[in-house]
C-alpha cells in the first residue's frame, strides 16, 4: 500500500548509522539537517510500525475469534483503530511545503463597503487570531488603522510559528 515506505525506512537506517559516526558532528550544519531529518523520518516510521502492529492484532483476533467470541467483540475497536493508523501513516506520506516552517505577515484591508467592510475586517482578524492562538503560534499586531465603529481599515499582524513542532503549519496533523 504504502510503496515508499520502504525507501524511507532505509534511509531512516542510513541516517541512523550516519548520525552514529562522530565525523558528521564536526560539521553542525550538516549534524543539524541530519538530525531533523532523521526526526522526521522516526515519526514515519514509528506510525508505520503500529500500523502493521494494528494489521496483525487485527489478524490474530479474528483468528482467535472463530474460537473463543470474546475475541470477536475486539475486532470493530482493532478494525477502526487499524484506519485510523493508516491515514496517519498517510499524512505523513505527504511531502512536507518547505515554507511550512516560516513565519507570515498577515494584511487585511477593507475594500469597498466603508464601515461594513471595517467590521468584516475586524471579524477576519479575530478569526485568524483564534485559529493562531489554536495552534500555539505568536501573534502580534504590527499597524492598525481603526474605524469610527471598532473594525480595521488596516490591520497587519505577525504570525510567529512553535518551532518545536516541525509539521504544524502543514494541515498534517
Amino acid at each position: 500500500m504504502f510503496e515508499q515506505v520502504d525507501t524511507l525506512l532505509a534511509e531512516h537506517a542510513q541516517l541512523q548509522e550516519e548520525l552514529a559516526d562522530p565525523a558528521l558532528h564536526a560539521d553542525a550544519a550538516r549534524a543539524k539537517k541530519v538530525n531533523r531529518r532523521y526526526a522526521e523520518l522516526s515519526k514515519i516510521k514509528a506510525a508505520h510500525e503500529n500500523w502493521q502492529q494494528l494489521g496483525e492484532d487485527l489478524e490474530a483476533a479474528r483468528e482467535l475469534a472463530k474460537e473463543d467470541e470474546a475475541f470477536a467483540e475486539e475486532i470493530p475497536e482493532l478494525e477502526h483503530s487499524l484506519a485510523e493508523a493508516q491515514e496517519r501513516v498517510r499524512r505523513l506520506l505527504i511531502p512536507r511545503d518547505p515554507d511550512d516552517a516560516r513565519d507570515v505577515i498577515l494584511e487585511i484591508k477593507g475594500g469597498e463597503g466603508g464601515a461594513e467592510s471595517a467590521l468584516f475586517g475586524a471579524d477576519l482578524l479575530r478569526m485568524y487570531m483564534y485559529y493562531a492562538e489554536s495552534k500555539g503560534w505568536k501573534t502580534e499586531i504590527l499597524e492598525k488603522d481603526e474605524s469610527d465603529l471598532g473594525g480595521y481599515k488596516n490591520v497587519q499582524i505577525a504570525i510567529k510559528s512553535n518551532a518545536t513542532d516541525p509539521r504544524r503549519a502543514s494541515g498534517h496533523t
